[in-house]
């Protein structure tokens, strides 16, 4: 998204979700203590991620404080929040890829929520097919031990970061094992839903 001009600054503010229903409460996130998110996947929104995804990230990362309008540093406060994690890919995504477009968002929440950002408290072990191309059932199986989180989250509470949220299992499972490896809590944050799924 970067720079944009009125006219399509006006339509990106259109996509805002308002402020009550920033919350995301899918059934699927048993394991997260609360998602936020603060766009529709829609119109300019998603194409501007999809450009973030396949060009380049910096203008979008560069504008992503303004566009999201946040105190993080409250919301950090609020959950005690001791580190930062991005949706973990697995190693082969980098032979396409320069960056990791989630990671860059991470680490741009990390810096303004004040907190520590870790790449390293969870991994992604399993190579799974992508996410869009899947039904809901799919979602679910596909991301089956995937992923693989530090002792060292053992008492921590960890914000997990990614660009969009979906049908939610990807956030979900990520936050299943941070949990299972002791978690104390695992909130979530996203620049945009996709609700029409």
């Amino acid at each position: 998204m970067g720079e944009v001009c009125p006219y399509c600054r006006d339509r990106v503010e259109m996509l805002k979700i308002p402020t009550h229903l920033r919350q995301i409460n899918h059934r699927t996130l048993k394991h997260v203590d609360n998602c936020i998110s603060f766009y529709y996947y829609d119109g300019l929104v998603r194409k501007g991620v999809i450009n973030a995804k396949i060009k380049s990230c910096k203008s979008f990362v560069s504008a992503f404080p303004r566009y999201v309008d946040f105190d993080f540093k409250e919301y950090f406060e609020r959950y005690g929040i001791d580190a930062v994690v991005s949706m973990p890919a697995h190693r082969s995504k980098f032979y396409n890829r320069e960056y990791d477009l989630p990671q860059y968002i991470a680490k741009a929440v990390a810096d303004m929520g004040g907190a520590q950002y870790n790449n390293s408290l969870v991994t992604k072990v399993k190579r799974t097919r992508n996410q869009h191309n899947l039904n809901i059932r799919q979602r679910k199986s596909n991301l089956k031990d995937a992923f693989r989180a530090s002792d060292a989250v053992k008492g921590k509470n960890i914000v997990i970061v990614d660009d969009i949220i979906t049908s939610g299992n990807s956030l979900e499972t990520v936050a299943k094992a941070l949990k299972q490896s002791g978690a104390a809590t695992v909130v979530a944050v996203t620049f945009a839903y996709n609700n029409k799924i």
